[in-house]
């Protein structure tokens, strides 16, 4: 299932939105990928994204006018799915039957039904499916999650976490679309709940939430609370219609952590106790320094070559029954 490191892995990109241009241009620092592939729903789109990337390859990206043609490249060996939530899961067994490797933006599916049958596909298939939290791909995070599993602020007690964000509303906008895939919930709250869970290192005995619900259709903004079987309560707003100051809390009993925006990693969090002046934490930059999807794009070629999976697939599959089990109470 490896590639070999002696070469750059060769990514696709399918879809041309604001996080795929994120990363096709951070592409440019990976240590292991390079891109030379988009495929957008026309010729002309996908090669005006070509040209907005700042990415020091742009002239030698191929586009493609259609999301099939670049799975039938044969020099292409992962695909990078950028698309909106209701077509995550045609696009990724699409690659995953063409032999692609595979990293999908969250939610990686609708349901763990459907996230079940694709990591079935992959291992058919032979390759790597993973879904893209990138945080969770960034040293600092490894080191936030160490940090509390070595008591550094007693026993967590509680988690309190804001993912918000404040975006006019558009029918263009596939978040706003009246669907399974709409909403904030599965937009942002799924990193709230992926968060909590990996902090905790348990699955969430109840969780709870109310919405509301914008005129649209889809919950703009939502407030849940998870409650763990170790006593750890979790609580969390996301929105796409609301301004936050994102700052993500943990406490416990000797002192509490401050984290600025935990999704954007390396921006470091500090440690306030008690008596003590206030700790800033960062984790050490890699050599050399890369922005945030590329360090993704070479976590995910380390896995394809042996190193342990930093988003396994029982991490998504668990997540996304949460998610589930509070879009449920919505209905």
């Amino acid at each position: 299932m490896g590639y070999s490191d002696s070469a750059a892995l060769r990514w696709g990109i399918i879809g041309t939105g604001s996080i795929a241009k994120q990363f096709g241009t951070d592409l440019t620092f990976s240590e292991t990928g390079q891109l030379v592939g988009v495929a957008s729903r026309s010729f002309e789109k996908a090669s005006h994204f070509i040209t907005s990337l700042e990415n020091s390859q742009s002239e030698s990206i191929t586009p493609f006018g259609d999301y099939s043609s670049i799975l039938k490249d044969p020099t292409i060996e992962a695909i990078y799915i950028a698309l909106p939530n209701t077509l995550h899961f045609e696009w990724t067994a699409a690659a995953l039957r063409a032999g692609k490797h595979v990293l999908c933006e969250k939610p990686l599916a609708l349901n763990h039904r459907e996230a079940e049958e694709l990591f079935t596909l992959a291992d058919e298939s032979g390759v790597l499916l993973m879904e893209a939290f990138m945080y969770l791909a960034h040293p600092q995070t490894r080191l936030l999650f160490e940090t509390v599993s070595r008591g550094e602020i007693g026993d967590l007690q509680v988690i309190q976490i804001n993912f918000c964000f404040d975006r006019p509303p558009s029918k263009d906008d596939a978040r706003f679309q009246a669907n399974e895939g709409g909403g904030s919930l599965m937009d942002v709250g799924c990193y709230c709940i992926d968060l909590a869970r990996n902090l905790t290192t348990e699955e969430p005995e109840k969780a709870k939430g109310v919405a509301h619900q914008h005129e649209s259709g889809v919950d703009d903004f939502f407030a849940g609370s998870l409650a763990f079987p170790s006593g750890v309560l979790a609580s969390f707003v996301c929105g796409m219609t609301v301004t936050t100051d994102q700052i993500t809390r943990l406490y416990g009993t000797e002192g509490w952590i401050e984290i600025p925006r935990f999704w954007k990693a390396g921006e470091g969090f500090t440690i306030h106790r008690p008596g003590r002046e206030p700790e800033s934490i960062f984790s050490p930059t890699p050599t050399p320094p890369r922005p945030l999807y590329a360090i993704e794009a070479d976590a995910f070629a380390e896995v394809l070559n042996g190193r342990p999976n930093w988003n396994p697939r029982e991490n998504t599959i668990a997540n996304l029954r949460v998610i589930e089990d509070l879009r449920n109470q919505l209905k």
